[in-house]
């Protein structure tokens, strides 16, 4: 009985020590990130929509805009800055990689356009150089936020990125298919004439011609005001 217990004593503080070692751990990150803090990497049509939205949100007090062309992420950083007379207090500048050690999070946006002709696919290969390119430059830095990638092909990308970073996969998140969905909920309500709010249906899949609409059950609801 008491080897028994000295094995159950010995589980529970070895148990114990890492329980305090973890916390250690999340303290000391939380300590090296500004959670208020967003960096957008990409300053092009999806990119610059994007820091608008995030400015009008309210979640973040800091973002730094990069992009290959500095002029570009000045111009836009001036931009965006001069609403704020209409939101919330923010800091919005141009900047380089080194500002993005203590965001909380990072978004990537860049990558080459989409022609006419090409698919997501035909991307791949243009936008996983690029993808690779600025993930080497993350990790050179002390980063231990997340990753949101919005690159296409999204999903690939997202992949790239996971493993050439070599962040655990919560960090690294993929856009997915919610613009998707969201278009499909949009014409969902403008057929049903219902708030687009209201339609609970979704598009699964990769984000691209393979993707799938789930119909097998969509609730709808009118609103009050409807």
């Amino acid at each position: 009985m008491q080897r028994c217990f000295f094995k159950a004593s010995k589980s529970e503080a070895y148990t114990k020590r890492r329980c305090v070692e973890r916390q250690k751990d999340q303290e000391e990150i939380s300590m090296a990130l500004n959670s208020r803090k967003v960096a957008m990497v990409g300053c092009g049509f999806v990119g610059s929509a994007s820091a608008f939205a995030l400015m009008q949100s309210k979640l973040f007090s800091e973002m730094v805009l990069i992009d290959a062309d500095q002029n570009r992420a000045e111009g836009e950083a001036l931009d965006i800055s001069h609403g704020m007379a209409f939101a919330s207090p923010m800091k919005i500048y141009a900047g380089t990689y080194d500002d993005v050690s203590d965001a909380a999070i990072i978004v990537i946006t860049a990558g080459a356009n989409q022609k006419p002709e090409e698919t997501r696919l035909d991307l791949i290969q243009k936008n996983a150089k690029i993808m690779r390119s600025i993930i080497g430059e993350i990790k050179k830095r002390d980063f231990e936020g997340i990753l949101l990638i919005v690159s296409n092909p999204v999903d690939i990308l997202t992949y790239i990125a996971l493993k050439e970073s070599g962040y655990p996969a919560n960090r690294v998140i993929g856009s997915g298919t919610v613009l998707d969905t969201g278009r499909f909920r949009y014409e969902l309500g403008e057929h049903l004439g219902v708030d687009s709010r209201s339609v609970h249906a979704y598009i699964i899949g990769e984000h691209g011609d393979s993707e799938l609409a789930k119909m097998e059950r969509c609730p709808c609801r009118r609103t009050e005001d409807q």
